[in-house]
């Protein structure tokens, strides 16, 4: 019986209605979580959906998306099927996470075109790292999808998924206990009978937990203590000295199962420490004897309501009854029992990883065959499980650390690589770091800052500086890189890569010189990883003193060896790299072909570390071309996979291309938004991100002497993103200067030759190269200047501005500003590249098929119908497909 939760069934009943959203039900264990979603999932079946329910266990953090991948697997396939006639959840795990996640949120997509979803997640505080990025990618689901999310946690573990999916709009629902009128109900619906005041002192003892109510009540009534009289039930021999309510849960626990044979209770001790739905084959191999041996005892624990059928495994009927009597075990047996497990279930085939998770419990220190099995399982799960790799990681140094003999010495082969400077330390700070556990990090590798070798402290620092890299404290990255270069005797291979990761951050930092110094001692010296992460330096490093060539070639040279070699070097992407040396070379289908190969290239290799900084290329690239609605889009989506993967290195970046697309639009107000919060992001030191957003502001706010500092040493590379901005800083010192030689070192490039004659007020000339070109608000700036503001204000209209005719007085000010084309409510405020989106949609068009028609991404699909479905005031594509129908009917002929 469900008391005292009609709130929350409110709350829940208005997301299954509306048909979309997430509802989070939160409370202690025992406070009826589970039954209230049960009730919510009947709810969704009376109203036509479709469920899905799972729910977690503690294991499932080693299995990636497990708990999300359990809960669906039992739907089948969807009634519109991929080619491959697959069923849609998959049928293995293929070992790429973020891949997985993209093909569940597809199958959603095609699965929904029939049948609204309810996906139902209990316990979500166990569930695996790779289900918890399913939830920051999958929810929201795209717009106008119909699936709504229901899922039920404690409040500890604390989770970030979950509580960024409050934070952005997610329902929280707290389960309160339930108050004294609410206790009294469920115990008369629990005895059938008004409960006295015996009973009531039961439930007040209880604290309101329903479920510990119904088992002490249960347990009493059972032990033939609760006696119904003239419709009273009260508690026979009273509640006092021991007698009555036991100490405890645990204790509550052990008097309902006093009653159990040993046998019994020993095949509850063995699924405790299990702590999952187990088999019967498993839990004889525990106990030692034969599965048919074990069939009476499996009678009384069911009988006992200590164990409930699970398909064709046998589960707790509650995890509280499970911890209890896993709480009642003592250190000794419990250690004995996990060691047991691992025998047990490597013999049934179980994965590494959950053999290891058993290990973590029962193996002993210095135990060699333990930190080698800890070791692969760690390996195994690294890619989509990297917290839990890390888990066990550390896990295996400790018991290596615990190994060593009196003194510091090693013990044997496993503590000495678990020592200072052994391979196991750098494997721990490395998965640390990609994990996002920066802290922890940065604490195991200063305790072992003392290494036996170089090479192992080497390997410490690659791992931290990658991922401090990724992270975006690039000083960090200079420090701890310089340190370990500055020892004697680090080998070759860490040297190249430790040189290569540095040259990034050296040149992030506007070090030029000395990050181009360090890339080129990285490819000279460097194997084939080190040598592409290399070249993609110095490519950069070559935009940024204005060399096209020297950019193009090393990219092409890093995509060539990347290409060749495969394997983790694969994985670095340098087509980004290249991208961007085309998109500034005016070879804008090129760079949008190898933009679309990187993301083919991400999806198959499950590099989502490289989305982010994909959506800032190609937002960049949107914008020079003038598809300012794509470009506005495909940032937005940019940031929104950023704060998803926790990788807001590159949010400045992306703010940057929404500051200058506001700019442009004429919203001082929100570029400034952008502006002030990506340079919050990128901190007051040097950066060539901080200097392109100083340089934006400083426009913004009419301040020219601001724009590039007192060196300027990004003034090169600003110009290659934008050459017709030079004629707007022609007043600063250099620049015009700078926008000549870029053209004379480039001759091949019209869009810089324009950009010169633009800055020197040579504008019909201007107009005539700028027309050649690829970059049409620079043809319209000249236009503009020129006194041709007819036909300026077309080239703006067709880039989806709205320019007022009337000649504004500057270049760039936000009072000469337009508005954006369709920026309204309603059918009439749709863009061009809205209704363009919308069109394919209500031709029942995913967002991948809409995508691959269009060029753009997935991601940039959906910022799309987001913007469209708010105009329209619609929720669903449904409403949708009416509203394109009532609007561009169907020829009939």
């Amino acid at each position: 019986m469900l008391v005292g939760r009609k709130d929350a069934l409110a709350v829940v009943g208005d997301v299954l209605r509306a048909g979309a959203g997430c509802v989070v039900v939160e409370g202690p264990a025992g406070i009826g979580k589970s039954r209230l979603l049960e009730e919510a999932a009947g709810m969704a079946r009376a109203g036509g959906a479709l469920v899905a329910f799972g729910r977690a266990t503690e294991l499932d953090r080693v299995a990636p998306l497990s708990t999300l991948r359990r809960a669906l697997g039992p739907l089948g396939a969807p009634k519109d099927p991929p080619a491959s006639g697959s069923s849609w959840t998959g049928s293995s795990w293929t070992g790429d996470g973020f891949q997985e996640i993209e093909r569940l949120g597809e199958a959603m997509d095609r699965f929904t075109r029939s049948q609204p979803l309810v996906i139902v997640l209990d316990d979500v505080q166990w569930a695996d790292e790779l289900t918890c990025l399913a939830l920051r990618r999958l929810v929201p689901g795209p717009a106008g999808s119909p699936v709504a999310w229901l899922l039920g946690r404690r409040p500890l573990p604390e989770q970030e998924a979950v509580e960024r999916l409050i934070a952005e709009g997610a329902h929280r629902v707290p389960l309160p206990p339930l108050g004294p009128e609410e206790s009294a109900e469920l115990s008369a619906s629990l005895l059938g009978a008004r409960a006295d005041a015996s009973v009531l002192e039961l439930a007040r003892a209880s604290g309101g937990n329903p479920f510990l109510l119904e088992e002490v009540l249960t347990g009493l009534r059972n032990e033939g203590r609760i006696l119904v009289s003239n419709g009273t039930a009260s508690v026979v021999g009273g509640v006092a000295g021991g007698v009555g309510l036991p100490a405890g849960f645990v204790a509550a626990v052990e008097r309902r199962l006093r009653d159990l044979s040993a046998d019994q209770r020993r095949l509850l001790e063995v699924g405790s420490v299990l702590r999952r739905p187990f088999s019967l084959h498993e839990a004889a191999g525990m106990l030692g004897m034969a599965p048919g041996a074990l069939l009476g005892h499996v009678e009384g624990t069911l009988r006992s309501g200590a164990l409930v059928e699970d398909e064709d495994r046998l589960a707790f009927r509650h995890d509280l009854i499970r911890e209890a009597v896993y709480g009642g075990l003592g250190a000794a047996i419990r250690t004995a029992l996990h060691r047991e497990a691992v025998t047990v279930l490597r013999a049934e085939g179980r994965a590494p990883a959950e053999l290891a998770e058993h290990l973590r419990h029962g193996a002993r220190a210095g135990d060699a065959a333990a930190i080698r099995e800890l070791r692969a399982a760690a390996e195994e799960v690294m890619a989509a499980a990297p917290s839990a790799a890390a888990d066990l990681m550390l896990r295996a140094l400790e018991l290596g650390l615990a190994g060593q003999a009196p003194g510091g010495a090693p013990a044997d082969e496993a503590s000495a690589d678990a020592g200072a400077g052994g391979g196991m330390v750098a494997d721990v700070v490395r998965l640390l770091a990609s994990a996002g556990r920066l802290r922890e990090a940065h604490g195991i590798a200063d305790a072992h800052g003392v290494p036996l070798s170089v090479a192992g402290e080497a390997g410490v620092a690659i791992g931290l500086a990658e991922a401090l890299k990724h992270a975006g404290d690039d000083q960090e990255v200079i420090r701890r890189t310089g340190r370990v270069l500055g020892l004697p005797g680090v080998p070759g291979r860490e040297r190249a890569r430790l040189l290569a990761v540095r040259a990034h951050a050296l040149m992030m930092t506007g070090r030029i010189d000395a990050a181009d110094r360090a890339a080129a001692r990285a490819v000279t010296e460097g194997e084939v990883f080190a040598q592409v992460v290399g070249l993609e330096a110095l490519s950069t490093v070559a935009l940024v003193r204005g060399d096209l060539a020297a950019a193009l070639r090393h990219a092409e040279r890093s995509v060539g060896l990347a290409d060749a070699a495969g394997g983790e070097t694969a994985h670095r992407h340098p087509r980004l790299w290249l991208g961007a040396a085309l998109a500034a070379s005016d070879r804008f289908e090129e760079a949008q072909t190898a933009y679309a190969v990187v993301e083919r290239e991400s999806g198959r290799l499950g590099t989502a570390w490289s989305l982010p900084l994909l959506h800032r290329f190609r937002a960049a690239l949107l914008l020079s071309w003038g598809r300012l609605d794509d470009a506005a889009a495909e940032a937005e989506a940019g940031l929104r996979v950023a704060e998803q993967l926790s990788a807001m290195a590159l949010a400045p970046a992306l703010l940057g291309v929404l500051g200058q697309l506001a700019l442009l639009r004429g919203d001082p107000h929100a570029a400034r938004e952008h502006l002030d919060l990506g340079l919050r992001l990128a901190g007051d030191g040097p950066g060539l991100v901080a200097e392109e957003l100083r340089g934006r502001r400083a426009l913004l706010h009419g301040d020219d002497g601001g724009l590039f500092g007192e060196e300027g040493w990004a003034l090169a590379y600003l110009i290659l993103q934008e050459p017709w901005m030079a004629a707007r800083w022609r007043a600063v010192p250099g620049v015009v200067a700078c926008a000549r030689e870029l053209a004379r070192r480039n001759p091949g490039v019209v869009s810089l030759a324009a950009g010169a004659a633009h800055a020197e007020g040579r504008l019909e000339e201007a107009v005539e190269l700028y027309r050649a070109g690829p970059r049409p608000l620079g043809l319209a700036a000249a236009l503009e200047e020129a006194g041709r503001r007819d036909e300026a204000v077309e080239v703006y209209r067709a880039c989806g501005i709205v320019r007022d005719a009337a000649p504004p007085e500057g270049i760039g000010h936000s009072d000469r500003a337009g508005r954006v084309e369709g920026a309204g409510w309603g059918w009439a405020g749709l863009t061009a590249a809205e209704l363009r989106v919308v069109r394919l949609v209500a031709q029942g068009m995913t967002n991948r098929e809409a995508a691959a028609a269009l060029y753009l991404s997935r991601h940039t699909i959906d910022s799309h119908l987001r913007h469209a479905f708010a105009k329209l005031g619609v929720n669903s594509r449904v409403e949708l497909t009416r509203q394109v129908l009532a609007h561009e009917p169907p020829d009939q002929g």
